[in-house]
């Protein structure tokens, strides 16, 4: 994802154009097998002219009066933030929620864009990321033998450590080690 002033006010995302290098590869690997049958195989150079409209035609615009969304392959939304209810992810698509329950993909949108799509936003689409990671700061992670983790406070790992000592207090770090 790339994002990039338009005006002062309003944001552009758009897919990373360094998409148009995997593009580039494609056409090259379908160069290698089409002229062995290009009646046939021609039709092949179809599926990354596709993939490089989308790269260059899509994107999702954030401004003071809303998200304007815009499709390669169907007609763009102008969805103002009155209309707007949140903001969810189904696989790697990001998909914008209308008061109506319609759901619309927001082109060039990615997870790890929330930071700057909440900054354009100015706050009507909170920055979950950005939170998250400010709650984990200070943490303490245990990871379980199975994979199982938790995530404790400092206070809460040592009131943890100092129970578990008591418990059992020939079970010192070292020993553990041993086991």
């Amino acid at each position: 994802m790339s994002s990039h002033a338009v005006h002062a006010e309003s944001v552009e995302f758009a897919p990373e154009r360094a998409h148009l290098f995997a593009a580039g590869l494609i056409i090259a690997v379908a160069m290698l097998v089409i002229p062995s049958a290009p009646l046939y195989l021609g039709w092949l150079l179809l599926i990354p002219a596709a993939f490089i409209f989308w790269v260059v035609r899509a994107r999702t615009v954030v401004s003071e009066r809303g998200v304007d969304l815009r499709y390669a392959f169907r007609g763009g939304r102008s969805v103002a933030w009155e209309d707007v209810t949140g903001l969810g992810f189904k696989g790697t698509r990001a998909l914008l929620t209308t008061r109506d329950g319609a759901e619309h993909m927001m082109p060039g949108v990615t997870f790890n864009s929330l930071p700057q799509l909440a900054e354009a936003s100015r706050g009507r689409i909170p920055d979950v990321l950005t939170a998250a990671q400010e709650a984990a700061d200070d943490k303490v992670t245990i990871v379980h033998r199975d994979g199982r983790q938790i995530l404790l406070s400092k206070e809460e790992y040592a009131a943890r450590e100092a129970a578990r000592q008591n418990q059992h207090p020939t079970d010192t770090p070292e020993n553990l080690k041993e086991q």
